[in-house]
């Protein structure tokens, strides 16, 4: 892309920055931030609401699932909504943004993951007009959205960073929470519980279909799409919440990013959910949000 191209990129996605409501509370949110506009693509937009208080305020990026296939940054399943999480990280002093993404459908992967490294690039080169702290942000993602939000935290090849937006500004962030995210591939059926609703190796897997084919006939892709792949000690910390009867991605996908974390020396918790399907249906979600907070206070907090 050249100077001058990029130079009108930038105004295009300035345009939104004043548009935004402010809230009885002292709250203020910008429900549709032009982050990114790929070219030959939607437009890609996130919200963003920031408690009120001083700052600048930690930021928690929400990534929402629906196997890299389908989902809407606010279409939650009831049983996660249920649990107020935005409402819980605004009582905690948390920003929380929610980025759209390209779908596998739109582009195999890494597009998803380029579109929200240009998503953390956007906040973070507009820090000071949203009043948040650009070196403290979190990753929170469920199914596909763990996925790459446990990516989000890793150090990735330079290819996955794409190339829209303020590339000079990093793609990463400082702590990930992964609700039941897929992090390798090529074991997810190895895994799977005699309860498992899905064949993960086939084209038309939600893999198969992130990556362009069956899994096991490409390995070196599937490989590379899988978070474990790329763990070192320089991962950010993880929070790991995952269903021990999660019938569609397995629980031994939680605990294997766990484990390669611990052997790499990364800071990780595992909390599994006793009893919970997918989505945590079936399990106690009363300790859910107060595990994230607290683990958020630990890394993210000044």
């Amino acid at each position: 892309m050249s100077d001058e191209a990029r130079a009108a990129q930038r105004k295009e996605l300035d345009v939104c920055l004043d548009r935004f409501e402010s809230r009885a509370d002292g709250a203020r949110v910008w429900p549709e931030l032009l982050y990114s506009q790929p070219f030959g693509f939607r437009a890609l937009t996130m919200s963003l609401a920031v408690p009120p208080g001083q700052g600048p305020h930690p930021v928690v990026v929400y990534i929402h699932g629906g196997g890299w296939m389908l989902g809407h940054p606010h279409a939650m399943h009831p049983n996660l909504a249920a649990m107020d999480m935005v409402e819980t990280l605004h009582a905690a002093g948390y920003a929380v943004a929610r980025p759209s993404y390209r779908l596998s459908g739109e582009g195999k992967f890494p597009t998803q993951l380029q579109d929200l490294k240009a998503a953390l690039r956007y906040l973070r080169h507009h820090a000071t007009q949203f009043n948040i702290a650009p070196d403290r942000i979190a990753s929170l993602g469920e199914s596909a959205g763990g996925h790459l939000a446990v990516l989000l935290g890793l150090d990735t090849p330079p290819e996955f960073e794409g190339a829209e937006g303020f590339v000079e500004e990093s793609g990463k962030v400082q702590a990930v929470i992964n609700w039941y995210g897929v992090t390798d591939m090529l074991s997810l059926d190895a895994q799977a519980l005699p309860t498992a609703r899905f064949v993960h190796d086939a084209p038309d897997s939600a893999s198969g279909r992130l990556i362009g084919g069956r899994p096991s006939e490409n390995p070196e892709a599937a490989r590379r799409a899988s978070p474990i792949t790329w763990v070192t000690p320089k991962a950010a910390p993880m929070l790991i919440q995952h269903g021990t009867a999660d019938s569609v991605v397995p629980p031994g996908q939680g605990e294997s990013l766990y484990q390669a974390l611990q052997r790499a020396g990364v800071s990780a918790e595992w909390r599994p959910i006793e009893g919970a399907d997918h989505c945590f249906i079936d399990g106690d979600i009363t300790p859910i949000m107060p595990a994230v907070v607290d683990f958020l206070g630990k890394h993210l907090k000044a």
